[in-house]
């Protein structure tokens, strides 16, 4: 049966950005990145490795949906970080083209700054990078995403810079 597989992928951007001080501005070239930079958790899947880490290694069967996205370490209220591209570097094609799939859906937020229960119900925008797994193999695929910091003037967010890194997802069937 088919399942929706879910990749939370958070990135310590304070640390990047001491690590990386002139990161590349264009996103077909973006700056390599540390594997202890970025942090990914798998739901909805056998996760065969690397859960909480930079090197998640999960599998799947053909015919799964895998939903990415990512946030910051402050939840994109400071920094921000915008998932851009998953595209292959070794290995099997195993996903379709990744499409951002964007959904207005109901949520919870805390009632009041000092008592957050009862829940109070707010519509959200939620947005995924999606792709269908569509082959058996074991493909190797590079994470790239844009890191925005705010403007110390407006507070508004601006390019920072491009990274990428590189785990790997198996098909099993």
């Amino acid at each position: 049966m088919s399942k929706t597989i879910n990749i939370l992928i958070t990135i310590d951007t304070d640390s990047v950005k001491a690590q990386y001080p002139s990161p590349s501005k264009n996103p077909d070239s973006p700056t390599g990145m540390a594997h202890d930079k970025g942090f990914m958790v798998a739901t909805g899947t056998i996760v065969n490795s690397g859960q909480g880490t930079g090197d998640l290694s999960i599998s799947a069967l053909v015919g799964d949906t895998v939903r990415a996205f990512a946030t910051s370490g402050s939840d994109n209220f400071e920094d921000s970080v915008l998932l851009y591209g998953l595209p292959k570097f070794k290995g099997d094609q195993v996903f379709s083209d990744f499409l951002y799939q964007n959904f207005t859906k109901s949520t919870v937020l805390p009632n009041s700054t000092s008592q957050p229960l009862p829940a109070k119900i707010a519509d959200e925008v939620f947005w995924f990078y999606q792709a269908s797994v569509i082959s058996k193999g074991t493909e190797g695929y590079e994470v790239r995403f844009g890191l925005y910091t705010r403007d110390p003037l407006t507070g508004q967010p601006v390019l920072y810079g491009y990274f990428s890194w590189d785990p790997e997802i198996k098909v099993q069937g």
